[in-house]
């Protein structure tokens, strides 16, 4: 298991953390976060996930870019840390509603499945009532809802 240290790539503070404790194997569920296309099956709101560019070894791990269409907004990310099965690291290019923005998807195997933490290191960006709805509201909507998905999805 390989260490993130997120200060590498932002020192924006962790605004969001949700978990879940999913009931499947660890290797079943980084088979589902992993298949960077496959998120449309399971976030809400990605309606398409186009892979631009490989990492170094033409692999889609660590140093690869996609673009993520979110609603109306194309997220233009780029996986920072990749750590087969223990999760991932993506930042997403500065936009409207965030900046220095870092994602971390966290799996760490349990007796009985495998809890998934989901850490979303921002600053947020517009006026207040944006930044609150952001924070408070909207990602973490969608953030729960994806892990619930994917306690779904991996269901065995």
């Amino acid at each position: 298991m390989k260490t993130l240290n997120v200060k590498q790539f932002t020192n924006a503070p962790a605004q969001i953390k949700v978990d879940r404790l999913v009931k499947a194997p660890i290797e079943v569920v980084w088979q589902v976060v992993a298949d960077h296309q496959g998120m449309t099956q399971w976030m809400p709101m990605i309606k398409h996930v186009n892979l631009v560019k490989p990492d170094e070894k033409g692999a889609w791990g660590e140093g690869c870019e996609r673009h993520c269409q979110f609603g109306g907004d194309l997220l233009q990310e780029k996986i920072v840390h990749w750590d087969p099965p223990y999760g991932y690291a993506y930042s997403i290019a500065d936009m409207h509603i965030v900046k220095n923005h870092v994602g971390h998807i966290e799996l760490i195997e349990k007796m009985d499945g495998t809890l998934v933490t989901w850490t979303q290191y921002f600053e947020p960006q517009g006026n207040f009532v944006k930044k609150w709805m952001a924070k408070n509201v909207m990602l973490p909507q969608v953030m729960k809802k994806a892990l619930k998905n994917l306690e779904k999805k991996t269901a065995v």
